[in-house]
């Protein structure tokens, strides 16, 4: 075989390939619309969660603060990030040795006045 008739063979796979690509890849691309919701505003800066500490005599703390179960209420609220009680999170830390009835007068307090959105901190204060 020449190096004409090669060069032949060739030039003619490469005009095929070139005829099929023209034919069959306009098929093959799908151009679809796509509507997108507009963007929507970042959410506010969500609100720093309020630290209740129970130590093992029982005393509480609000932020650090001391506070009573008589006061608990309105120390929470003075505290808190955000005026809305169903947005504020509040956070019980309690000592490994406070006994229940200490811990459920804290959480029946703080439902009491309002703040359900209760949870717990699994670190004890140490004894």
């Amino acid at each position: 075989m020449g190096w004409k008739r090669i060069l032949g063979l060739v030039l003619a796979s490469i005009v095929l390939a070139l005829v099929v690509w023209g034919l069959f890849l306009p098929l093959t691309t799908v151009s679809i619309k796509v509507d997108l919701p507009p963007a929507r505003p970042s959410k506010p800066a969500a609100s720093k969660p309020v630290e209740i500490s129970i130590d093992a005599n029982g005393a509480i703390q609000v932020n650090g603060r001391p506070s009573s179960l008589d006061t608990l209420a309105s120390d929470v609220g003075a505290v808190s990030t955000t005026r809305d009680k169903n947005q504020q999170q509040v956070m019980i830390r309690a000592s490994e040795t406070v006994t229940y009835g200490t811990y459920m007068a804290v959480l029946e307090r703080l439902r009491g006045a309002g703040w359900h959105k209760v949870g717990v901190i699994k670190d004890a204060i140490p004894n």
